[in-house]
């Protein structure tokens, strides 16, 4: 485990969060707000710490999320908001954001407004439906969507479980939460400075609109196999400002996604291996026709889980590559080189105790060939040497009082108590002068702590 900066400040800031948590008492509660009102289960039944999905919870979401429920009501309706303090080890000159200080700022960076249970049970039609006001933006959006139409059934005497699914984010309709639209950090904070580099299926969340269809053939009971296929289309210019996520990135054609995966379960655990790929056909920036560029993401991803009454523990990896062809932006000069590959590798481990009390570790690297013209240096950032190469660690202390029931009066209040820090070895490139302008990886260290409320 790396242990935390001994930075003076941090520490201060760091106890005085403690402090806060100690004086909070265990009542007993619900879990995620629709969904536990919805199905009467606490929080513990469908998550490892939000938002990581037990057996139970990837059922549920399997299943159309209608388990528990057969229209909408109002319990079907949530509201959540994050709330931190960001500091990085050296502050930011002009700020870490428009209108937000230089260093130690205070954000509600995050409240959303969610939908989510059965849409019409007996069809099997269910819904998450999320729109978000950005409190560092300052505006709303659309964000995660997965509206599904889930089926049982058998294939030649096997049981199978199939359905139907309009989505607006690569990954966000995943089972097991290691794709980016779900993955590691959980948290992050909006006001720290983030990598240049950046690969598509993440990019292309909430920027697109897409249906898909998917199945689990269960082999045993113990065996499931697993299989997605789904089409997006970038959503037009317009229509992406009006969301609140324009300007979306404008693709030619429909844009495939395929995931396959491999669950074994015994006893108390379960072990997942799997593969997920995207393949689209950008057009340069700031156009919409003509020629376009290519890039592939090709990805392989395993979960192994062990859950008991009085502890959940979970290791994630997962590790996509991507294939930039700029055969469109070469000839423009928005590229370095005729083609690129970026790497990213993200390895999780974490561990919840009696439902209340969590830590996560996780190592994330990000590497690829030298592109002066992609990842240039300019005076918010970049990468003197060219090199995208990111290497992080994060340690993350969790307290959830609300995870195994709590007050009458609302008995679906959940909440996360959670303090992070981020080191930086290696940063756009370099462990020092990364920006060309002095700036070593090192600045970047981030300790971000905060609250997470839904009810």
């Amino acid at each position: 485990m790396i242990p935390i900066r001994q930075n003076g400040r941090k520490l201060r800031y760091a106890a005085g969060f403690a402090a806060c948590l100690t004086v909070l008492l265990p009542h007993a509660a619900h879990a995620i707000p629709a969904f536990a009102a919805q199905t009467g289960e606490p929080c513990s039944a469908c998550h490892i710490g939000f938002p990581q999905l037990t057996p139970y919870g990837r059922d549920f979401k399997l299943e159309g999320y209608i388990a528990g429920g057969m229209f909408p009501t109002w319990k079907n309706v949530a509201l959540m908001s994050q709330i931190g303090l960001t500091q990085l080890h050296d502050k930011v000159p002009g700020g870490l954001a428009p209108g937000f200080k230089s260093n130690d700022a205070w954000a509600a960076q995050q409240t959303s407004l969610f939908y989510g249970g059965a849409l019409d049970a007996k069809l099997g039609l269910g819904a998450f439906i999320q729109v978000t006001y950005d409190g560092v933006a300052r505006q709303w959006h659309w964000d995660n969507t997965d509206i599904r139409l889930a089926r049982p059934g058998t294939l030649f005497g096997t049981p199978l479980f199939y359905g139907f699914t309009v989505n607006n984010a690569p990954g966000v309709t995943d089972l097991w939460n290691t794709p980016p639209s779900w993955g590691y950090p959980y948290i992050p904070s909006e006001l720290a400075n983030g990598p240049t580099a950046e690969q598509q299926i993440p990019a292309l969340a909430q920027g697109v609109y897409g249906f898909g269809a998917y199945s689990a053939l269960n082999l045993t009971p113990e065996d499931m196999i697993y299989a997605e296929a789904d089409l997006y289309k970038s959503l037009p210019n317009r229509l992406s400002y009006a969301l609140g996520v324009g300007p979306a990135t404008q693709i030619k054609g429909v844009i495939p996604y395929l995931r396959f995966a491999f669950q074994h379960t015994w006893g108390n655990s379960s072990f997942e291996v799997g593969s997920y790929a995207l393949f689209d056909r950008p057009y340069p920036q700031g156009m919409i026709d003509g020629p376009t560029d290519r890039i592939l993401d090709v990805a392989a991803d395993s979960q192994f889980q062990y859950i008991t009454a009085k502890q959940a523990f979970s290791v994630q990896a997962n590790v996509i590559h991507e294939s930039q062809d700029w055969r469109a932006s070469y000839p423009l000069g928005l590229a370095g080189n005729p083609s690129d590959t970026l790497n990213t590798i993200t390895l999780t481990v974490s561990e919840l105790l009696f439902q209340k009390y969590g830590i996560t570790e996780s190592f994330n690297t990000i590497y690829g060939n030298e592109d002066p013209v992609l990842y240039a240096a300019s005076p918010i950032g970049g990468s003197a040497n060219g090199k995208p190469n990111t290497n992080s660690w994060t340690t993350e202390l969790d307290y959830y009082p609300f995870n195994n029931g709590g007050p009458a009066w609302l008995p679906w209040l959940n909440a996360k108590f959670f303090v992070e820090n981020t080191m930086y070895p290696t940063f756009n490139g370099l462990a020092r002068n990364y920006d060309g302008a002095g700036r070593s990886a090192g600045a970047n260290d981030t300790l971000f702590a905060g609250i997470w409320l839904a009810f």
